[in-house]
């Protein structure tokens, strides 16, 4: 957050995975106790946690306004909220992410699950069952990413894995991971906060978007997109 503050015409995806992973995964950042510590196999853990705070961080406030809590939710807290959905299917909480809910204290409803991912290469198929078995019974569950993906250069470019679009004309070479979302609408939604990722075309009749953000505004299509989604489970599920 500190570098988008310093930088903010920058493309956030390259900040966290061209600057701010780097210096985590050198020896010589860490103390002297540490050197034989493998930090590469020690950021893809600590860098999913760090990007859960970026979220809670950014957009907690802005949703807290419209009256839906984003947390991070301890174990126990999981478990409870968990037991109150009636998807159809078995869900674990070690699996949930960060928490989208409503109420406070014995009140409080779970209404959907963000999927928080620097890349796709973090196996997004884990979070499939529990995001189809979410959006089938009509809850929340967009994929939160980077979508960061670069090959070794002496300027590498981030183009995320996303691919690109599909405008209805010629030949479909659409990514299986942009159908995913597009066409088989295992997620609610796509946010990326990579710019080179190509946003979903406004013509083509998706069962979910890709949009592309960045974090410049906490009240941008992310939220826009949660308080819509809020008024449409509240009146399916009258939560």
């Amino acid at each position: 957050m500190k570098a988008i503050d310093v930088c903010p015409d920058a493309n956030p995806s390259d900040l966290w995975c061209l600057l701010v992973c780097r210096p985590y995964c050198h020896q010589y950042t860490h103390p002297a106790e540490h050197s034989r510590l493998d930090f590469t196999q020690s950021w893809k853990r600590t860098g999913g946690w760090a990007l859960e705070r970026i979220l809670e961080r950014h957009y907690g406030p802005a949703l807290a306004k419209h009256g839906i809590n984003l947390i991070i939710a301890d174990g126990e807290r999981k478990v409870r909220l968990l037991e109150s959905l009636n998807v159809g299917h078995r869900l674990e909480a070690d699996k949930m992410d960060v928490l989208l809910t409503v109420g406070k204290g014995a009140r409080e409803q779970l209404i959907g699950v963000v999927h928080v991912k620097a890349s796709f290469a973090e196996r997004r198929t884990d979070d499939v069952p529990m995001s189809k078995a979410l959006v089938d019974a009509g809850y929340i569950s967009p994929l939160w990413t980077m979508d960061c993906k670069s090959t070794p250069s002496g300027r590498p470019i981030n183009r995320g894995e996303l691919g690109v679009t599909y405008d209805g004309q010629g030949v479909d070479r659409r990514s299986a991971k942009r159908k995913d979302i597009e066409d088989d609408g295992f997620f609610s939604a796509c946010f990326s906060y990579n710019k080179n990722t190509k946003p979903t075309p406004l013509s083509y009749k998706a069962k979910a978007h890709v949009t592309v953000c960045d974090f410049t505004d906490p009240q941008d299509d992310f939220v826009k997109f949660l308080v819509a989604e809020r008024k449409r489970v509240k009146a399916k599920l009258k939560i």
